[in-house]
């Protein structure tokens, strides 16, 4: 967990909060749980539901929408 670390983060506690997430959190969108981006997404979540052992987790919108397929006139 060296990049826990160097991210400032406390590797046992980032390792609880991730396996709670990860069965919740959308497949496309698993970078946002990287160590590197963590406190941001952590901040976002609801720390009842995150600090709670089991039950239901409300996942938050990304920060940056996927930008719409814009098609150019002809």
């Amino acid at each position: 967990m060296a990049t826990a670390r160097l991210h400032r983060l406390d590797p046992e506690a980032y390792l609880r909060d991730l396996l709670r997430v990860l069965a919740h959190w959308p497949r496309e969108r698993y970078l946002e749980l990287a160590p590197k981006y963590w406190a941001a997404t952590r901040a976002r979540l609801v720390a009842a539901e995150l600090d709670a052992e089991v039950g239901k987790l409300t996942v938050p919108e990304p920060l940056t929408a996927p930008a719409e397929k814009q098609s150019s006139p002809r």
